[in-house]
C-alpha cells in the first residue's frame, strides 16, 4: 500500500505508534500540562488538534473543558481505533476521532474552528509545505481563532556523547529528506523559523512560550525519554543508512554506548520546546 502522507517514520508501525503513545505523556507532563502558558479564553468552543496521534491531548483536553467540543484529526486509522476507545472508556462524549491528512482538502467548514493546535508537526511536515498547511488551517478557524504549534530543534542536550551523536545522525537524516530549517541540519530549526511561517500565512500577535523538560537520571521522566529515545533510534536506524549519513555498524555501536551512558547516575539531559501562539485577524 503506497502511504500519502509525508511521516518520517511509519505511523502505523508497531513500534512507532508505541513510541507515539508514550512521548504524547512525556511531553504533555513535562511541559506542565495541556495549555501551560494559561487557560484558554472562554469563547473557545470547538478545537481541533493536527496530527492528534493516540489522541492524549485530545482526551486532556475535553476533560479539562467539557464545554468544549474537542477533534482529534490523523492519517493513521489503527492510532485513531485507540483513541476511540480510549474516549469511550473515559467516557468522553466531547470528543471525537476523523481520519484524514492535512496535506489534502479538509472536510471542515470555514471558521468551524476556534482553537488549532499542532504538536511536533516538523515530524511529518516536509519544510516547503509549512505555509500552505498554515493557511489551511488559518482558513478553518474563526477571525479571532487561536493556532497554537509546539515545536522543537533538538530531542534534547544531554552530557553523553553518545546520544549526542545519535541525535546528529537524525537531525542530519530528517534535513536530508526534507525536514525542519537549520542551514546546516545540526538540529532541526524550527523554533527560530515559527513566527516567520505564522505571519507568511497570515496570523498576527504572535507569542513564543519556552519550556524545559528535565529528563536527568533519577528524574521523574528519565525513563520515558529514555525508552522515547530507544524507539526513535530502532526506526532511525535504517534512514539513516538509507541517505549515508552513518553504517548500521557506526550507529549500533553508539546506540550500545547510549544504553550504557543513560544509566549512569551523573547522566544529565534537558529538552527545550517552543509554543507559538498567533491569532487569526476579525
Amino acid at each position: 500500500m503506497v502511504r500519502e502522507d509525508t511521516y518520517a517514520a511509519d505511523p502505523e508501525d508497531a513500534l512507532e505508534m508505541t513510541r507515539i503513545m508514550e512521548q504524547d505523556q512525556l511531553v504533555t507532563k513535562g511541559m506542565g500540562g495541556i495549555f501551560p502558558e494559561g487557560d484558554i479564553p472562554d469563547d473557545i468552543q470547538h478545537i481541533l488538534d493536527v496530527g492528534c496521534g493516540s489522541g492524549g491531548w485530545v482526551l486532556d483536553v475535553a476533560y479539562r473543558y467539557p464545554e468544549c467540543e474537542v477533534v482529534g484529526l490523523d492519517v493513521s486509522e489503527p492510532l485513531l481505533a485507540y483513541a476511540r476507545a480510549r474516549a469511550s472508556v473515559q467516557q468522553r462524549h466531547n470528543a471525537c476521532f476523523v481520519q484524514g491528512n492535512v496535506l489534502s482538502d479538509l472536510n471542515f467548514a470555514e471558521g468551524e474552528f476556534d482553537l488549532v493546535n499542532i504538536r511536533f508537526a516538523t515530524a511529518f511536515l516536509l519544510r516547503d509545505v509549512w505555509v500552505p498547511v498554515l493557511k489551511k488551517l488559518y482558513h478553518i478557524l474563526r477571525p479571532g481563532g487561536i493556532i497554537r504549534v509546539s515545536e522543537i530543534d533538538t530531542m534534547g542536550i544531554t552530557n553523553s556523547l553518545a546520544v549526542e551523536n545519535l541525535l546528529s545522525y537524525l537531525y542530519r537524516t530528517l534535513g536530508k529528506m526534507g525536514y525542519g530549517f537549520s542551514p546546516d541540519h545540526k538540529t532541526m530549526g524550527m523554533t527560530a523559523a515559527l513566527k516567520g511561517l505564522f505571519t507568511a500565512a497570515g496570523f498576527e500577535q504572535v507569542k513564543l512560550f519556552p519550556w524545559v523538560i528535565d529528563f536527568s537520571c533519577g528524574t521523574e521522566l528519565h525513563q520515558k525519554q529514555y525508552e522515547n529515545y530507544i524507539a526513535t533510534f530502532d526506526t532511525l536506524k535504517g534512514l539513516a543508512a538509507k541517505t549515508g549519513i552513518a553504517t548500521e555498524e557506526e550507529f549500533q555501536a553508539q546506540l550500545n554506548q547510549m544504553h550504557v551512558d543513560m544509566v549512569q547516575e551523573d547522566f544529565q539531559g534537558v529538552w527545550h520546546i517552543l509554543t507559538a501562539r498567533g491569532i487569526k485577524p476579525l
